[in-house]
């Protein structure tokens, strides 16, 4: 079915057949063509649907009024229809015909999808989940298929496009979605699996996060493939309970489907004591057998379908022997800083290797890889002391990227120190602030705690959460307190000496920054790179965009 040219009658049949239906008022047999979908009330157009789905904040309902004046042909919503209608009425409106639901999440989800015309059953499409790593194993893999389509041309079936925390990526390049979340909401997904779909793509990528799972945004998505990374600690805040935030992750795997040439499987992590649980027991409850999983691992003796032998940090990145299935192996080099991204490399060496790439192009793939926007991502305008950007915002992943970069620090076998300037979001899970403090002093030499999204919330309230984490340990690190982010920086900059290593943690490639209810511009890699400017007195342009924080002092950031 090519997209835009579902009817209603095939929406009230599809809704029916998925068992979301309580009661219909549009007629039975109507071939009027099925608009656009929309949830928001201010993007609809006339004849568009519009389907009021209930959120955290406010009720998609209340604005059936606004959506109808817009223009909407058809609503969908969970309340039933006089009290609905009545809601019009009270704005002089008449409501035109209305679906009744049993799931507005997944009534969106299911008319994107029949809308578009269900392009992931023209795709092989890979969901990746996990706490940390999804990035960067979406990247490695798109390189990896990169690396085989260049090696077979278009007839080898390695043209790829993936949805990312990034945006979009295809044929190696990565532009801006402009959604700022992970996982789009349904209809941008769909809408990103048609684009691919027509610009000549046969292999879909999608980072699948526990919200968006969790909100049938990837609902009516066929998965072939899919691949674990880790699951620890994060979003409770949402999810209430780690055990409902590893039953979100695990959801992922009610989306596989079989091709009639190959049986879909998933790939994860040997290492990780909660998906060597989690996901097996998943697939014993929807019933697939362990032949559908493979495993990868970095330990001796857990006899994983990947293994990854020989590890060692390099002046290059991170290098491993990868020995696969039948015991082929391979050499992988990724230009990456963290041993934790071994991990990444080989999740993404198995799942493309299931793709059917040769290991010549898992190799050529990894290595060419440039590295992941804000992760990791070394910042040098010529200080003597190195200085990283990373997106380490869990409990799981400041532990890898500090213990990362404390034993790069010890196999120099210099006298180095660790600095570290974090902090922790508002509105979001309490109970990580202290277990990221805990981290904090435990891995670091030096911590300088600061703004990271407080949103609503008492910045300084949730500095003193961070820094009771930090006291906890045995012998902690040092710390500051400095609200203002960008002067926090500069003073971690201003206390390394060298052989040191700088890292700002928390906000990795994001380009925003939420005081009470206002995003402000905000760069980690441009602040970084401005204070290590200043502090080497290296003239920066006058002429550059600002960014002012609310902590700030009136002083002015210029982009760079």
């Amino acid at each position: 079915m090519p997209p835009g040219t579902a009817t209603w009658t095939d929406l009230q049949r599809f809704l029916q057949a998925r068992d979301n239906l309580q009661l219909a008022t549009a007629p039975s047999a109507d071939a009027r063509p099925l608009g656009p979908v929309r949830w928001d009330s201010r993007e609809v157009d006339a004849g568009d649907v519009f389907i009021a789905k209930s959120g955290l904040e406010t009720d998609g309902h209340l604005y059936v009024p606004d959506a109808v004046a817009a223009g909407a042909a058809l609503v969908l919503g969970t309340e039933p229809q006089a009290v609905v209608e009545a809601r019009c009425a009270g704005s002089g409106l008449a409501l035109p015909a209305y679906l009744r639901v049993k799931d507005s999440e997944r009534a969106f989800a299911q008319a994107s999808a029949l809308w578009f015309g269900f392009p992931a059953r023209r795709l092989t499409t890979v969901g990746i989940t996990g706490t940390d790593g999804k990035t960067t194993t979406v990247g490695l893999l798109s390189s990896i298929l990169e690396a085989a389509h260049r090696s077979s041309g278009t007839d080898g079936g390695f043209q790829a496009g993936a949805v990312s925390t990034l945006g979009f990526v295809e044929g190696g390049r990565v532009t801006d979605s402009g959604f700022h979340v992970t996982t789009p909401d349904a209809w941008n997904v769909q809408a990103a699996l048609d684009r691919m779909r027509g610009h000549g793509c046969r292999i879909a990528i999608l980072e699948c996060t526990s919200h968006g799972l969790a909100q049938h945004r990837t609902d009516e998505i066929d998965l072939n493939l899919a691949g674990f990374t880790n699951i620890t600690h994060e979003h409770l805040d949402y999810h209430g309970t780690f055990e409902a935030y590893v039953g979100a992750k695990c959801s992922m795997l009610d989306l596989l489907t079989d091709r009639p040439d190959q049986t879909a499987a998933v790939i994860f992590n040997a290492d990780d004591p909660v998906s060597r649980q989690a996901v097996p027991d998943k697939l014993a409850a929807i019933g697939r057998d362990g032949s559908a999983a493979g495993t990868y691992s970095q330990r001796i003796g857990t006899h994983a379908t990947w293994m990854g032998l020989e590890p060692e940090v390099r002046p290059g990145g991170m290098f491993v022997r990868a020995r696969g299935p039948g015991n082929r192996t391979g050499a992988l080099q990724a230009a990456l800083v963290g041993e934790f991204n071994i991990s990444n490399m080989l999740l993404a060496a198995a799942l493309g290797h299931r793709l059917g790439c040769p290991m010549s192009a898992i190799e050529e793939g990894i290595g060419g890889y440039p590295g992941t926007p804000g992760r990791m991502e070394p910042v040098d305008v010529g200080q003597e002391f190195r200085a990283f950007v990373d997106f380490a915002h869990t409990p799981g992943s400041m532990e890898a990227a500090l213990s990362s970069l404390r034993k790069i620090l010890t196999a120099e076998a210099r006298e180095g120190r660790l600095i570290a300037a974090f902090g922790c979001a508002g509105l979001r899970d309490r109970r990580k602030r202290g277990l990221m403090g805990a981290a904090a002093g435990r891995w670091a030499d030096h911590v300088v705690i600061t703004a990271e999204d407080p949103r609503t919330e008492d910045l300084r309230s949730i500095c003193r959460e961070i820094e009771q984490g930090v006291a906890s340990v045995a012998r902690p690190a040092d710390w500051d307190v400095v609200l203002d982010r960008a002067e926090a920086l500069e003073h971690a900059v201003a206390l390394a000496r060298p052989q040191d290593i700088v890292v700002a943690c928390g906000k990795g490639h994001e380009q925003s920054m939420c005081f009470e209810t206002t995003e402000y511009p905000w760069s980690d890699r441009l602040a970084l790179r401005l204070a290590l400017k200043r502090l080497l007195g290296i003239a920066v342009d006058p002429r550059a965009s600002i960014y002012r924080l609310p902590t700030g002092k009136g002083r002015e950031l210029p982009s760079i």
